[in-house]
């Protein structure tokens, strides 16, 4: 009888280790998963940031001194497609930083009604601040009289990421 007892209580515990382990494991496996997604998460930053600070071709510098009014503001339109969701959407210009310096400094010294709304724009671009995308690109969507394509939010930094890949390397 002392034997049954025996190999019940051996077995019970032999039980109670795998379990234990098997917690173990499966919260190890959990916070790998998790660190991995942080780090994914970092290095899609990095590799936004990184095109962002990418320097533009002086061909492209120079052409934002001679273009007028439309050319501008396609231009913007252009760019805020990296940066939003939209069913459709036609034309891509990758935003840099001195790109986005140049069309500032090109807009603040020109006389047009649009001005205003692109400087409102620009503005926050300068500093990195992406946040009014979709504002901004449904304004000039707008102002283009725009029918199909209206962005709906931003996109993620893993589709940001692949739609730069896609469309500029």
């Amino acid at each position: 009888m002392k034997s049954k007892f025996r190999l019940a209580g051996t077995i019970i515990g032999i039980i109670a280790c795998i379990a234990g382990i098997a917690s173990y494991l499966s919260i190890d496996a959990r916070r790998s998963v998790s660190e991995k997604n942080g780090s994914d998460t970092y290095n899609v930053q990095a590799e936004i940031e990184k095109s962002f600070e990418q320097e533009s071709s002086k061909i492209v510098m120079v052409k934002y001194d001679y273009m007028g009014k439309g050319g501008l503001i396609q231009e913007v339109h252009d760019m805020t497609h990296q940066k939003v969701y939209a069913k459709q959407k036609w034309g891509s210009s990758e935003i840099t930083a001195d790109k986005v310096q140049k069309l500032y400094e090109v807009v603040i010294d020109n006389q047009f009604e649009t001005k205003e709304m692109l400087l409102e724009i620009l503005e926050p671009w300068t500093r990195g601040d992406f946040s009014n995308a979709v504002r901004a690109h449904n304004k000039i969507w707008s102002y283009q009289n725009g029918t199909i394509g209206k962005a709906t939010r931003l996109l993620t930094p893993e589709e940001e990421l692949a739609y730069i890949e896609k469309h500029f390397r």
